[in-house]
C-alpha cells in the first residue's frame, strides 16, 4: 500500500497495486507538496525534479521508514 500525504492540500490518500504515478505527476506538476510511504518496501519517498531536454522528470529519493517507532496495537 501507498500512502500519498498531500501537504499543499491537507489531504491523505491510499492506493493499493502499482506505483500511483498516474495520480501522483499531475499533483507535482501542479506543484503540490507531496510525500509518499510505501508500506511495500517500508520506505519514505521525496520527490525531486531534474531536466533533461528541456523536461521537468520527477524522481524519488528513498528514507528508510522507522517502523520500530510506530506504536504496535
Amino acid at each position: 500500500m501507498y500512502i500519498v500525504i498531500n501537504k499543499t492540500l491537507n489531504t491523505t490518500k491510499r492506493y493499493k497495486g502499482n506505483w500511483p504515478d498516474h495520480h501522483l505527476l499531475p499533483l507535482l506538476n501542479d506543484g503540490n507538496d507531496v510525500i509518499v510511504i510505501s508500506l511495500y518496501s517500508n520506505t519514505i519517498k521525496v520527490p525531486f525534479s531534474t531536466e533533461q531536454y528541456g523536461e521537468k522528470e520527477w524522481e524519488w529519493t528513498d528514507y528508510p521508514l522507522p517502523i520500530d517507532l510506530i506504536p504496535k496495537s
